[in-house]
C-alpha cells in the first residue's frame, strides 16, 4: 500500500513538473507569436498601402484578386493565433494563480524556476540558500503545488 501511495505520489510530482514546464514553453511561444502578429501586422499594413496606391493608379485590376486573397488568408491566421494566445494565456493566469497560493520560500522558488526560468542554482544564489538546500525546498514546493 506504501508503495502505491510513492509512486501516486511521484506521478503528481512529475504532472506538477510538466505543468510548471509547459507553462515556460507557453510563455516563450506567446511572445513569439506576439512578434509574428506584429510582423504580420506590418506586412499588411504595408501591403494595404501599396495595393491603395495601385488600385488609385490603374482602377480596378484582377491582377490584384491574388493579393486580396492572401490577405484575406493572413487575417484568418492571425485570428487563430489571437484565439490560440488567448487559450495560453489562460493557462498561464492559472499556474501564476497556484503558485501565489503556496507560502514562502516555496513560492519564490517556484516562482524564480519556472517563471523566470532560472536553474536550481541561480536561484539558491538569488535566495542565499545552499543548492543542496534549495533542492529539497524545490521538491516540498512542488509536493505544496500538488496538493492546490
Amino acid at each position: 500500500m506504501q508503495e502505491e501511495n510513492k509512486e501516486d505520489f511521484k506521478e503528481k510530482i512529475e504532472k506538477a513538473k510538466e505543468e510548471l514546464r509547459e507553462y515556460i514553453d507557453n510563455i516563450r511561444y506567446i511572445e513569439e507569436k506576439q512578434n509574428d502578429a506584429e510582423e504580420l501586422r506590418a506586412r499588411i499594413e504595408k501591403t494595404t498601402q501599396k495595393l491603395s496606391d495601385v488600385q488609385r493608379g490603374i482602377g480596378d485590376n484582377p491582377d490584384m484578386a491574388p493579393l486580396e486573397e492572401n490577405l484575406d488568408r493572413i487575417r484568418e491566421i492571425e485570428k487563430y493565433c489571437d484565439k490560440k494566445l488567448q487559450e495560453l494565456l489562460i493557462k498561464k493566469f492559472l499556474v501564476e494563480k497556484k503558485i501565489e497560493q503556496l507560502g514562502q520560500p516555496y513560492k519564490s522558488i517556484l516562482y524564480l524556476r519556472y517563471i523566470r526560468g532560472n536553474t536550481l542554482n541561480k536561484v539558491s544564489e538569488d535566495m542565499g540558500y545552499s543548492y543542496d538546500h534549495i533542492c529539497k525546498l524545490h521538491g516540498k514546493a512542488l509536493k505544496n503545488y500538488t496538493e492546490l
